[in-house]
Parts: C-alpha cells; sequence; structure tokens
C-alpha cells in the first residue's frame, strides 16, 4: 500500500484561527480533521545553494528543511461525534453572552466514521499517566467512505426554534466526511 499523496496547496486557509470564508467556525484546532498536518521538507533551493558555499555534495544530517502545511490530496476527513460547529464563525471568538444574538444555526456530530486514511487522534497514557494525544495516519491507497450523522439547531434573534411543546427542534441528516466538510463550509 502507498500512502495518500499530500499537497502545500491547502484548500483552507486560516484567518484569526478561523476557517476564512467558511458559513459555520471551523478553527485552526480542527486541522488534523480536515487532514491538514504540518510536514517537514527538504528545501531543494536552500541545498543548492549550501552545496554551492561548501563545494560538495551535503550529507544527510547537513540538508536543510523546513516546516511546511500540507493537506491530503484528495483529503480525508475525520470529523467525530461531539464536534460542535457554529454559525456565524464570530459566534466561536465572543463570550457567549455576546454571540448569542448572532447565532443563527448549531451543528453537533452525533456520530461519525472518519474516511479511509484520515489522520486520526488517539490518546493513551505517557510515562508519568498524564494523557498524550497523537495523531496517526494509517496507510491506504484511497480515502472516503467515512460518514457524518449530525443535527442541526436553528435560532432566531438568539432563541432557540421550538416546537408546539417547547421543544428545541433538531433536524438530523447524514453526509459522507467531505459532504459534511462542504456542509459546514457553504451552509447548504
Amino acid at each position: 500500500m502507498s500512502k495518500n499523496r499530500r499537497t502545500e496547496a491547502v484548500a483552507v486557509k486560516f484567518v484569526n484561527r478561523q476557517a476564512q470564508g467558511w458559513v459555520f467556525g471551523v478553527a485552526d484546532a480542527f486541522r488534523t480533521q480536515l487532514d491538514i498536518k504540518l510536514d517537514e521538507r527538504v528545501d531543494k533551493d536552500a541545498n543548492k545553494t549550501k552545496e554551492a558555499a561548501l563545494g560538495r555534495k551535503l550529507e544527510a544530517s547537513e540538508k536543510v528543511k523546513r516546516s511546511v502545511w500540507t493537506q491530503g490530496d484528495p483529503p480525508a476527513y475525520a470529523f467525530d461525534r461531539g464536534h460542535v460547529f457554529h454559525e456565524p464563525p464570530e459566534c466561536h471568538t465572543l463570550p457567549w453572552n455576546e454571540a448569542l444574538p448572532l447565532l443563527k444555526r448549531s451543528v453537533t456530530v452525533l456520530l461519525a466514521k472518519p474516511d479511509a486514511g484520515a489522520l486520526v487522534e488517539t490518546s493513551a497514557p505517557d510515562d508519568v499517566d498524564d494523557q498524550s494525544t497523537a495523531v496517526i495516519a494509517p496507510e491506504v491507497e484511497h480515502s472516503g467512505g467515512g460518514w457524518v450523522d449530525y443535527e442541526v439547531i436553528t435560532y432566531t434573534d438568539g432563541v432557540v426554534v421550538t416546537d408546539a411543546a417547547g421543544l428545541a427542534v433538531k433536524e438530523q441528516s447524514s453526509r459522507s466526511q467531505a459532504g459534511f466538510a462542504e456542509f459546514l463550509r457553504t451552509g447548504k
């Protein structure tokens, strides 16, 4: 099996820690779920310059490397149970009493399965019995196949829309992981 290709042309740009232009607030903390990670790559131009200055080929330990954000191509998404997103995105950056009047919709992931090959966060006790988190990326040839079950709660002037019995109206739906990412981006 071969690893999924990764590109430096990341489709999501984060401004003030939020995905720019997305209808729902998706913070930079969701990079892993968006198949974005910080990779180390060899800097070919810098190494050519260094070789020319030294007048010899570089040893492996001498090579200049750079850190760069990459994304799977195509992305393998990994949204999971308990993830919550609000529309508009600024609701995530304001105190709740200021955000509530602006709130239009909230989305909560009820159940999900990540795409094949997605970056998955796992936690395990470390040497001093604290929890540590690691990101693993299984090696698979193709992404996709994951799904997300979620519910949407709608607000009007900061008040939850309710039914005749006074219960919150919750729209439940399912999409593929990629379809869910597109929903967060477009609101449709």
